[in-house]
């Protein structure tokens, strides 16, 4: 079997990307700003930099919640997903190929779902912002519709913080946002459908649509909140349904999130099995199903570029296109 080309090989990344000698992941540059601007500006730079505890926090309510999981889980939140779409080792080269065909230029709406502080949508930007600087992608004009719904507050202001941060090194990249941050409760189904129904609006004239689910294990699984929060996903998935769609889950690599018997993409994949399998097309690699991908890296702690933190990916990738 041939094997394809990848969007961008491995070999070509640049150093502020990954560092070769090291085997290295390096957080984008404009990211990073992002993020100490962030702390800084909220007093929360001498928290981060304090030893991040075993079971780090997993969002909530509170700003004190939201604060913590903004000092001690952003930056790994963000090496997840800035793994999936690099894969510099070939752990996962078709779902990292389809992330950055997808963002490759036009007009393309994404939700970001739960967004939390924006560690998801500002890695996706800013990992195609420099990969756009340092001339490894051609920089087509590209439009990103962000419909971003989240139950926190504070958490939802700092991600609109972030993005406004960015903007102008993403617009000197031929890269346009159009966000829109929303109050949402996947277990509440009004809530839900008035998310919904935005996305829906805000995604007409969009050439392609993706649904990113980012650090959702720990209160779908940890917490019990599956069975409370399954109706919504039926029809957030029902409704993202269209030409050109697709669905990227990425969580932390752990038995909680990926043991055959009770992990959470096990519980994941026999929902979808069993209510999707006619509507949905899971990625496949040489003849074989796909749909789950592992990855590992180090990765340069972004307070003190000497340290090095490990960071584990699990992910899922799913096409939600029509049926005709």
């Amino acid at each position: 079997m041939t094997t394809q080309p990848r969007f961008v090989s491995p070999d070509d990344l640049p150093d502020t990307l990954w560092r070769w000698r090291e085997k290295a992941m390096c957080l984008p540059p404009d990211l990073v700003a992002a993020w100490t601007r962030l702390l800084n500006r909220h007093e929360l730079r001498q928290l981060a930099e304090q030893p991040r505890p075993e079971k780090g926090p997993i969002g909530g309510i509170s700003k004190e919640a939201t604060d913590q999981h903004l000092a001690w889980s952003f930056t790994g939140s963000s090496a997840r997903v800035e793994l999936a779409m690099l894969d510099a080792q070939t752990s996962m080269p078709d779902i990292a190929d389809a992330l950055m065909q997808v963002f490759s230029g036009g007009r393309v709406a994404v939700a970001d779902l739960p967004c939390g502080s924006g560690a998801a949508i500002l890695t996706i930007l800013t990992t195609l912002a420099e990969l756009r600087r340092q001339g490894r992608v051609p920089r087509e004009p590209l439009e990103v519709v962000i419909t971003a719904g989240e139950f926190s507050e504070q958490a939802r202001a700092y991600a609109a913080e972030g993005i406004h941060t960015v903007r102008a090194s993403l617009e000197a990249q031929a890269i346009w946002v159009d966000p829109t941050f929303l109050h949402w409760d996947v277990c509440d189904a009004m809530s839900n459908s008035d998310l919904i129904r935005e996305m829906t609006l805000r995604s007409q004239a969009c050439g392609a649509r993706m649904l990113v689910m980012a650090n959702f294990s720990g209160f779908l699984q940890r917490e019990g909140k599956w069975n409370d929060a399954r109706p919504q996903f039926d029809e957030l998935f029902r409704h993202s349904r269209d030409e050109n769609s697709s669905v990227v889950w990425i969580e932390p690599q752990s038995n909680e999130v990926t043991h055959e018997k009770g992990g959470f993409f096990s519980r994941l994949r026999q929902w979808l099995e069993k209510t999707w399998a006619r509507f949905i097309q899971t990625a496949q690699r040489e003849g074989e199903r796909a749909a789950l991908a592992k990855a590992e890296a180090q990765v340069v702690d972004a307070l003190n570029p000497k340290r090095r933190f490990n960071v584990h990916l699990a992910v899922m990738r799913l096409d939600l296109r029509l049926q005709r």
